[in-house]
């Protein structure tokens, strides 16, 4: 199962990321406890734009601060 990660979780991943796990494991402990929600095509499009906004906020802090 695909899933979208809300938070980082060790050894899966970071925020943002997509990863696939185990049905059960999403299910059981990553969906109830809010660190992931299911990967729809839309969700991972946006969970994509979200992180090229922020590595863009990133940038653009940077060049300010030189």
């Amino acid at each position: 199962m695909e899933i979208i990660l809300l938070q980082d979780v060790d050894k899966l991943g970071k925020r943002g990321d997509v990863a696939n796990v185990a049905e059960g494991y999403a299910r059981n402990f990553l969906l109830p406890r809010r660190l992931a929600e299911i990967a729809t095509p839309s969700r991972v499009a946006a969970a994509k734009q979200a992180m090229e906004d922020r590595a863009a906020a990133v940038r653009r802090e940077a060049e300010r601060a030189d």
